[in-house]
C-alpha cells in the first residue's frame, strides 16, 4: 500500500514538474509567441525613440495582438486605450471606395459611367466613376487652390463648396483623364456628392446604412466640425513638436480624410472584406487589382494600393493629415493584416519591410 501511495505522489509531482516546465504544442505555437514578442520589442522601441505614439492589430489567421503605446495627448496624462478612435485621413478613401461600390452591387452606378450621368452640370464629359476612384481623372488637387478662393478661413468649407469649385472650373485640370496615375484627395472629395446624388442620402446617412452599421463598427463615423470640433476628441493630432493640431476650415470636407475609427472597427471591416460579406467577390477582386501603375513598383486599384511582394502581395493604403498617420496593410492571398492608428508624426512612415514579416 505504501509503494502504491509513493507512486502515485511521485507520479503526481512529476506531473506538476512537467506543467510547469512545458513548452507550446506545436510549433505553431512557437512561432505565434515570438511573433507577438517581436512586435510588441518593434514598436515599444520606436516609441522610447519618440517615432510612435499610437495603437497597433497585428492579426495572422485566428490570432490578434492589440496594444496601445503612448498618449492620448502629448502633453497630457491620459495613456491610450485600445478603442480609442482616430482621424483615419487617407485611409478613409478605400472606404468611401467601398460606398461607391455599394452602389454598383446596388444596379444604381456604372464604373465606365461618365460622373455627368450623375451630376448633370459636371464640367468634364470624360471623367468616369472609375477615373475618380483610380486617380486618373487628370484633376487638380483643391487643396492647393482652396487657401486664396476661401475667403473665410474661420468658417468650415463643405464637399458641397469644394463641388462648387470643381463645377466653375476652378481647380486646374493636370491632364486629360485617363492618361496617367495622378493621386489627388480632388476625387475623393467629389465621390461623396455623388453618392449624395445617386442615393438620396447624405453621404454620412449611406454609409453607416451600408457599411458601419452591417459590419456592427460602432465607433466609427465622420468628423461633423460644427457639432463636434476635432479639439474636442479625447485623441489629437499632433505637430512634430509634441504641439496638438487645432481645428482647420477643411475639416468638414469629407470623404477624401475626416473619418474617425478604432483598430477594432477596421478589424470588423478587414473580416467584412475577407467574407465579401456587403460586396461580391468578384467586385472586391475587380477593385483590389492593378488598375493604374503609381510608380516605384507598386498599383493602385480603386481605393487600393497594390505592392507585390516576393511571396505576397500587400493590398493597403495610408494616411497623414492633422497630425495623425494611419494604416492598414492586408495580404492578397493570406488571412493577414495590420491595422496602426497614431496621433504623432514624428520619426516618417512606418516600414512595411520591417514590420510584416513580424507576425
Amino acid at each position: 500500500m505504501f509503494a502504491i501511495v509513493a507512486l502515485c505522489v511521485a507520479c503526481s509531482q512529476d506531473a506538476s514538474v512537467k506543467a510547469e516546465l512545458r513548452l507550446p504544442e506545436t510549433k505553431q505555437e512557437v512561432v505565434v509567441q515570438v511573433g507577438r514578442r517581436a512586435a510588441r520589442a518593434y514598436f515599444d522601441s520606436l516609441h522610447n525613440e519618440g517615432r510612435f505614439n499610437g495603437v497597433v492589430l497585428l492579426s495572422s489567421h485566428d490570432t490578434v495582438s492589440r496594444f496601445a503605446i503612448g498618449k492620448a495627448r502629448l502633453r497630457g496624462t491620459d495613456t491610450l486605450r485600445l478603442d480609442d478612435v482616430f482621424q483615419l485621413a487617407s485611409l478613409s478613401k478605400p472606404i468611401t471606395a467601398l460606398g461607391i461600390l455599394r452602389l454598383v452591387e446596388q444596379g444604381k452606378l456604372a464604373l465606365d459611367a461618365p460622373v455627368r450621368d450623375y451630376l448633370f452640370d459636371f464640367p468634364d464629359e470624360d471623367i468616369t466613376v472609375r477615373s475618380l476612384l483610380d486617380h486618373t481623372s487628370g484633376m487638380g488637387n483643391y487643396i492647393y487652390v482652396t487657401d486664396s478662393l476661401w475667403n473665410n478661413p474661420d468658417s468650415f468649407m463643405s464637399n458641397d463648396d469644394v463641388y462648387d469649385i470643381i463645377r466653375c472650373e476652378q481647380v486646374p485640370k493636370y491632364h486629360p483623364p485617363h492618361q496617367r496615375f495622378d493621386y489627388c484627395n480632388t476625387n475623393y472629395a467629389l465621390l461623396p456628392v455623388l453618392i449624395e446624388r445617386v442615393s438620396g442620402l447624405t453621404f454620412q446617412a449611406f454609409m453607416e446604412r451600408e457599411i458601419f452599421l452591417p459590419l456592427q463598427m460602432d465607433s466609427t463615423h465622420y468628423l461633423n466640425p460644427w457639432l463636434r470640433p476635432s479639439d474636442q476628441y479625447r485623441v489629437l493630432g499632433h505637430y512634430p513638436n509634441g504641439d496638438p493640431k487645432r481645428p482647420f476650415y477643411l475639416d468638414a470636407v469629407i470623404g477624401d480624410k475626416s473619418l474617425y475609427s478604432s483598430v477594432g472597427d477596421l478589424f470588423k471591416l478587414y473580416k467584412g472584406l475577407r467574407k465579401a460579406q456587403l460586396w461580391s467577390a468578384a467586385l472586391l477582386q475587380e477593385a483590389m487589382r492593378p488598375s493604374t501603375r503609381s510608380g516605384n513598383g507598386q498599383f493602385y486599384g480603386l481605393g487600393w494600393r497594390i505592392r507585390p511582394m516576393e511571396s505576397d502581395t500587400l493590398i493597403f493604403h495610408n494616411g497623414w493629415w492633422r497630425g495623425f498617420r494611419s494604416y492598414f496593410w492586408m495580404s492578397g492571398s493570406d488571412d493577414k493584416v495590420a491595422i496602426v492608428l497614431t496621433n504623432s508624426i514624428r520619426g516618417g512612415y512606418l516600414r512595411q519591410d520591417e514590420i510584416w514579416p513580424l507576425f
